[in-house]
């Protein structure tokens, strides 16, 4: 046998990759909305060399085949609360999708590829879709009247043109979630909220009865000030379960005869914030029997009513839109060493199959960086979390003497939580010889509600410190290179890229992907779902003037450390175009070097294959230069 050959020594953030900018868009899907019909399982196929085209596919029980149900230009996704969610229901073969072009819904037969519109044209919204009998129930989002939409529950019938829009059954709030049927049809819940609360503040649970002409004897099940409820499902018995934190943590509960009670106590988050309409953190069993999330985060389980349980080992390292159907479960699986797959898992036979993957081909398990959970003490004296990244790559290794530049990464929301999976975008790095520390501030999911509100009213403070010593802890430990420190993220995270570089003089670069400069103009901009959260971050506007525009980067340039890319789509409605465009025009007014890169036809989050290339290949650039890597 042949002795590899001993890796070369490059300088740290030079080394050659394996993951080229093609390769992380070529045959990268992004895998979402699982749901299961029968013996099949259907799930949508994010695909950026279709432009970022949304094509449902089907995996047929019976053959084993793959198959995409909607041709191009079918494009099925939501605009719901513009972060979409639940856009198709399937029953019986019968499919019916929302089309991202228009809005509009549409009926596909079992073996049709024509999509038949059951809804007419007009500035109407639907996500979050569930079918039953004969019916579609979705959250409508009405624009028709101009103004802030009107977000209400309705009824569609699947075989009828629907020129009202759909039989409204519950209006009246702010907002309305993905509703739950009763397999018998006779009960509807859903959850709604009201501004200006996000639905991981308060929300109440609702209940009613399904009749011809409605809903009727409509009841509030529990929720309210200070509780976040999400999730309904109903089980073969009736008992309606659904997730609460009244005790800190997002833990499953039952109303049955009554009364709502606790099913598991664990000090672990079961569920994930409800940014879309489609999140599916439990399913249910043929024999009453839900399915969860493992505590561990590597696994499922299986819970009786009673808070008896069975672990499902599959390791995983995070599960996502969790579906069942009789004894068989599918599910979005990821792993430490390689993209997301599908899954489904028979209990009957304890059978476990991986019907697709997003991306058909495995990386070197040399190559590959894992996810070392790490805390540190930030500089109010309490623990904030993250998953470092060391760099890694089998040709290549650095000098003894010499540490890694670091890129903080910053996730979004700000309410969202840093995966501990196999991340091409964070291997695009380390492969590199740059080290990653994706960090979890205060504010982020998976914690509890306790760290979740360590951000209310403080944002632009509280992850800003997080960040900051979270990167100079890093560099404490001799793990990177304190000089070459970079932070980099998205929309919210964005905006503490910002804020860091005008409040510190840690990092020497940044990067922000479609993020926030203005905080009072996005007050001024933002879409409804998002348009008072601020006044939770933040605080009330405009009594809390003076605090925004002091935590609004654009009005502190003059303190400005670091070079700054700017990286932002002309379609986006969560963020606007100027947000990106005002911090530019400000920094070239006072005398700062720039870079505003503006993507036409992109919105919040970029999609298209020559977009997600270009970014990397600048970003990646922005940081050599700036580190002095360029030779």
């Amino acid at each position: 046998m042949t002795a590899a050959p001993s890796p070369s020594e490059l300088p740290f953030g030079t080394w050659p990759s394996p993951i080229t900018t093609a390769s992380l868009t070529a045959s990268e899907a992004r895998l979402d909305d699982v749901a299961v019909d029968g013996a099949d399982t259907y799930w949508i196929e994010g695909r950026p060399w279709e432009g970022g085209r949304c094509v449902l596919v089907r995996h047929d029980g019976a053959t084993g085949a793959t198959v995409d149900v909607t041709p191009a230009p079918w494009n099925v996704r939501s605009r719901v609360h513009e972060y979409g969610g639940g856009p198709y229901a399937v029953r019986d073969g019968l499919v019916v999708f929302s089309d991202f072009a228009d809005g509009r819904l549409r009926r596909l037969d079992p073996g049709s590829s024509e999509p038949v519109a059951i809804t007419p044209e007009g500035a109407v919204r639907f996500g979050g879709l569930v079918l039953q009998g004969d019916h579609v129930y979705a959250v409508r989002e009405d624009h028709r009247l101009g103004g802030e939409p009107r977000n209400e529950l309705v009824r569609l019938d699947i075989r009828g043109e629907n020129p009202d829009f759909g039989q409204v059954l519950a209006t009246g709030t702010d907002f309305v979630s993905r509703p739950a049927v009763s397999d018998d049809g006779s009960r509807i819940a859903w959850i709604s909220w009201d501004h200006p609360n996000m639905p991981w503040d308060s929300t109440v649970l609702r209940q009613a009865r399904l009749t011809e002409s409605g809903c009727t004897d409509e009841q509030i099940v529990t929720g309210g000030p200070g509780v976040s409820v999400s999730q309904p499902i109903y089980d073969a018995d009736g008992r309606l379960w659904f997730f609460s934190d009244q005790t800190n943590w997002w833990n499953p509960w039952i109303w049955d005869d009554g009364e709502a009670r606790q099913v598991l106590a664990v000090a672990a988050d079961l569920a994930t914030p409800q940014w879309v309409l489609g999140k599916r953190d439990i399913a249910m069993l043929a024999d009453g029997r839900a399915v969860l999330r493992d505590p561990s985060g590597q696994g499922l389980m299986v819970v009786d009513h009673r808070g008896a349980r069975t672990q499902l080992a599959l390791g995983a390292t995070g599960t996502n839109q969790v579906c069942a159907t009789g004894a068989r479960i599918a599910l979005e699986r990821g792993s430490a060493d390689r993209l997301p797959d599908i899954v489904t898992i028979d209990l009957a036979t304890g059978r476990t199959d991986v019907l697709a993957a997003a991306s058909p081909t495995a990386p070197n398990p040399a190559d590959v960086s894992r996810a070392e959970e790490v805390s540190w003490t930030n500089g109010a004296g309490l623990t904030a979390y993250g998953n470092f990244y060391p760099p890694a790559n089998a040709r290549v290794t650095g000098p003894a003497d010499q540490a890694p530049p670091l890129l903080v990464l910053v996730h979004g929301g700000p309410t969202a939580q840093a995966e501990r999976s196999f991340q091409t975008g964070i291997q695009f790095w380390t492969t590199r010889g740059f080290a990653v520390l994706d960090v979890d501030y205060g504010g982020s999911t998976g914690y509890g509600r306790e760290y979740r509100e360590r951000l209310r009213e403080q944002w632009g403070v509280v992850d800003i410190d997080d960040c900051v010593t979270g990167a100079a802890a890093m560099a404490r430990e001799g793990r990177v290179d304190g000089a070459r420190l970079a932070i980099r993220g998205g929309s919210a995270g964005g905006y503490t890229v910002m804020r860091a570089l005008t409040t510190s003089t840690v990092f020497a670069a940044g990067t922000s992907y479609y993020g926030i400069s203005d905080l009072a103009a996005l007050v001024a901009d933002d879409h409804k779902f998002e348009s008072q959260y601020t006044f939770g971050l933040i605080g009330p506007w405009p009594d809390e003037t003076g605090v925004y525009a002091d935590r609004s980067p654009i009005h502190h340039i003059e303190d400005l450390h670091g070079d700054l890319l700017l990286l932002q789509g002309t379609d986006d409605l969560a963020v606007p175009l100027a947000q990106a465009q005002g911090m530019a025009d400000a920094m070239l007014a006072a005398g700062k070097d720039v870079e505003l890169v503006v993507y036409p036809g992109e919105g919040h989050g970029f999609r298209a294959a020559a977009t997600i290339e270009d970014a990397y290949t600048r970003e990646l650039a922005h940081y050599q230069r700036v580190f002095g890597l360029l030779g």
